[in-house]
């Protein structure tokens, strides 16, 4: 079995999902987890240890550990640890539930399927990529890294959700639709135009609710 170190003392269903797959095929000696605060230190997570901060990475580097990055929501620190895992030098696993099929799609590292997720044929899956129980992507999908998607949403064929973009949970982007990098879309939205960089989008059908204002001279990022 292959030593797994989880970033992050967050999502407890990723525990559920590790114990799933060695049922399946011992794959993974869940060593325990490292996080970032340090009152955690010498506590536990479910019935797994916290062992420290990330100033253990390079000693279970050397341990032949491998890591999952377990910090979701905000898709700006999934890149951030996604990033920190890979400048390490870490072995970064994806974690699938054995049910799900992934004949004919790409998967890049340090991603996770749970439980109820299907995927369809000839859809691409970026890296750091988190998605959530019972989401549904059809066929010809492209997802871009350091993507959120919550619990039952729907992706429609052909839809392209770019580089840290947020869809909430049981919302449904249309077939063909994309949504651009750093996007965000409500719970339960229902999106049927392409939503712009940027852009946050509610209701059915999706409106949106703000965007991100660039400075005309020079067209970069404004605050708001």
């Amino acid at each position: 079995m292959k030593k797994l170190v989880i970033f992050g003392a967050a999502f407890f269903d990723v525990i559920k999902l590790v114990e799933a797959i060695n049922r399946e095929q011992h794959l993974w000696k869940l060593v325990g987890f490292i996080d970032d605060n340090p009152k955690l230190n010498g506590s536990s997570f479910g019935v797994y240890p916290i062992l420290g901060t990330r100033q253990l990475i390079p000693h279970l580097v050397k341990e032949n550990a491998f890591f999952f990055n377990n910090i979701s929501t905000d898709t700006a620190k999934i890149k951030e640890i996604g990033d920190l895992l890979d400048a390490s030098g870490c072995a970064v696993a994806s974690l699938v539930h054995p049910s799900i099929d992934l004949q004919y799609v790409e998967l890049g590292r340090g991603c996770i399927l749970p439980e109820g997720c299907l995927v369809g044929g000839n859809t691409r899956i970026g890296n750091y990529v988190i998605v959530r129980l019972g989401v549904l992507i059809s066929h010809d999908v492209t997802i871009e890294d350091h993507v959120f998607i919550g619990p039952g949403a729907v992706i429609g064929g052909g839809a392209v959700l770019k580089e840290g973009c947020l869809i909430g949970a049981g919302a449904t982007i249309m077939g063909q639709r994309t949504v651009g990098e750093k996007g965000v879309v409500g719970a339960g939205a229902v999106v049927v135009k392409d939503v712009t960089p940027g852009t946050t989008v509610v209701g059915v059908p999706a409106r949106v609710l703000r965007e991100e204002r660039r400075d005309k001279k020079s067209g970069k990022k404004a605050d708001y």
